[in-house]
């Protein structure tokens, strides 16, 4: 049996039973992955999760009246090279230990209650990463406060403000959902982003030639529908962040969006979900 103070060691092997899974794990089936992966009794695993609740790793979430276990948005979260999700009013200790310290962090800050979009999906870390990768990694966008951006679908508004965080001039975050318009709203307040993001109550219309960057965070049939009017409302050279796909879907996604006329430069796979970095090829 594996000693308990060798599992507080082994934590980040614990959180990966979690974060690996490709479907949502219940409290019981956690628990149960635990004893099995460290030699455990059934109430030194209950200890095990009761301790991740306690420190905030994780936490409980109620979907259609079953309780399930996620990743915890208490306190801030890492979710790419320099992506931060941070709740509100969380004083965040980012670089407070090393002045010195010159790697860029950005915090976004997104209020909880929202579950697709907040950064606990997939499909969302993917775009975030995405995001990272363009702007940072590879320096895909240059002159970056005159450009224009978009994000379709935006939902709790978290792409827009990892966008114009990054350096855009300003972003169009469209959405046809009530209750996501109302949190997209908050969350842009809540970043003080007010003056550079716009919630559009409505689906994105025809904009041609208008956008140096857009995301969209989609299922597959809308991002097939859409595909000609993306194509359309970006630039010559501009970037189509698409995520929202099954991995058994990707081949048609990318074909779709070939002949549309872009040019796959990334794509990325995480739980069986996929996400694509596209560029509007020069003609």
């Amino acid at each position: 049996m594996t000693p308990l103070s060798d599992i507080e060691a082994d934590k980040n092997d614990i959180l990966n039973i979690l974060y690996q899974s490709e479907v949502k794990l219940t409290p019981q089936i956690f628990i149960k992955e635990i004893k099995s992966k460290f030699s455990l009794s059934s109430i030194e695993a209950k200890n095990v999760l009761h301790n991740l609740i306690y420190e905030q790793e994780l936490s409980y979430h109620y979907l259609y009246g079953s309780t399930y276990i996620e990743q915890s948005f208490l306190k801030p979260v890492r979710v790419s090279n320099h992506f931060i999700l941070k709740p509100p009013g969380f004083q965040s200790p980012v670089n407070q230990n090393n002045p010195n310290n010159i790697e860029l962090i950005i915090e976004l800050i997104i209020d909880q209650g929202i579950s697709f979009g907040s950064g606990q999906h997939p499909t969302t870390q993917l775009c975030l990463q995405a995001i990272d990768y363009c702007f940072f990694d590879e320096r895909m966008m240059s002159t970056k406060q005159q450009l224009i951006g978009a994000d379709i679908g935006t939902g709790s508004g978290v792409l827009a403000l990892a966008m114009c965080k990054a350096g855009i001039g300003s972003c169009n975050a469209y959405e046809i959902d009530p209750v996501s318009i109302n949190e997209a709203k908050k969350n842009v307040a809540l970043n003080h982003l007010a003056h550079k993001i716009v919630v559009v109550e409505d689906t994105i219309k025809e904009s041609k030639n208008k956008y140096s960057i857009l995301c969209a965070n989609l299922r597959f049939p809308t991002l097939k529908s859409l595909s000609g009017l993306i194509f359309e409302s970006l630039k010559k050279e501009g970037i189509a962040i698409i995520s929202g796909v099954r991995e058994w879907e990707k081949e048609k996604l990318i074909n779709t969006y070939s002949k549309m006329g872009f040019k796959l430069c990334r794509q990325q796979d995480l739980k069986k979900w996929s996400a694509f970095v596209l560029v509007k090829k020069v003609c």
